[in-house]
């Protein structure tokens, strides 16, 4: 499975080099967005005599950006590759109670993708006549759906560890590296909805939900499964 997202996230690019290299049908964007990410599944806790753990995950912001190309197959549809840099993970609380005395782990968890999605666009279209007659500029909107792949560059756990043990308090901050427990490769569903303005450059915005279909989850034991879900809000322009 693995192996074959790794292709995909190689062979998605020369959809650029596949499609034809100029005309009407054609366009290039830069985009950048605000995301809203959290994970759900099935978390591992550790219960015995002497540890309790447990984990609260919560919503954290993060951002997203890249490129991408339309090809428009009609006027109204169009299929749309992208190369972008997102964050995902979020706010994670965790509670150990070691023979009776409380820690609290409050951190947030970062992890940094490479993703290519590829989407289908459905849209309303404006008609643009050829010069010297002139059109105002105006709004067309849209709905988009596709996959993504994605690979996991890094993995970042960063924190604040406070409690009481055997009567001494400490609050700490600290920062380690977590993506050992994460597996490189995600692969998801995307749906979203938007509007553009302009002409033939035009400013676009988009939201979009992104979904995972994968357990992220690279613990050992086989009793972790964990997906991201992530809201991002998007705008950019389209050349």
């Amino acid at each position: 499975m693995f192996s074959k997202i790794r292709l995909l996230l190689l062979l998605f690019p020369l959809l650029l080099f596949v499609m034809p290299a100029s005309g009407q049908g054609l366009q290039y964007g830069l985009q950048i967005g605000k995301s809203y990410s959290h994970m759900y599944g099935t978390f591992v806790t550790t219960a015995d005599e002497d540890i309790n753990v447990s984990l609260s995950p919560g919503l954290g912001s993060r951002f997203s950006g890249g490129a991408y190309m339309r090809y428009y197959v009609t006027p109204a549809f169009s299929i749309q590759p992208e190369l972008l840099f997102s964050t995902r993970g979020g706010r994670i609380k965790e509670d150990v109670d070691i023979r009776g005395r409380d820690l609290r782990i409050d951190g947030n968890l970062m992890m940094y993708y490479v993703e290519v999605p590829l989407l289908f666009r459905l849209g309303t279209s404006i008609y643009f006549p050829e010069p010297p007659r002139y059109e105002p500029s105006g709004y067309t909107y849209h709905v988009l759906a596709g996959v993504s792949a994605s690979y996991n560059t890094r993995a970042q756990f960063n924190g604040n560890l406070r409690g009481d043990v055997f009567g001494v308090d400490f609050d700490e901050e600290f920062s380690s590296s977590v993506r050992s427990q994460f597996r490189e490769s995600d692969l998801s569903v995307i749906a979203g909805a938007g509007f553009e303005y302009g002409r033939v450059t035009r400013f676009t915005f988009d939201i979009r939900y992104v979904l995972s279909v994968m357990n992220i989850s690279n613990n050992s034991s086989g009793n972790g499964d964990l997906r991201n879900g992530t809201i991002t809000a998007m705008i950019g322009i389209l050349f």
